[in-house]
């Protein structure tokens, strides 16, 4: 353990610590900004999703689905 810290005490040892920290700094930089991106694609597609599911809730809003008119014709003829 004492030539650890021996070594943290030379010039070389210094420039190794320094290059330690600074990657270590880096990595975490690299994986905060991945982890920031897809939380970002994955709330995209969540309100792409909810905008769809409003978009079909709306449209079967607009429908008539009353049982009396289950036999009215329609506009499409069928053969």
């Amino acid at each position: 353990m004492n030539t650890v810290f021996s070594l943290l005490f030379t010039p070389l040892g210094r420039y190794a610590a320094i290059g330690v920290i600074i990657l270590m700094t880096l990595t975490g930089v690299y994986y905060k900004i991945r982890r920031d991106a897809v939380a970002e694609i994955e709330a995209a597609a969540t309100a792409d999703v909810l905008r769809r599911t409003q978009n079909a809730v709306g449209a079967s809003d607009a429908l008539d689905l009353s049982p009396d008119r289950v036999r009215d014709p329609d506009k499409h003829r069928r053969d």
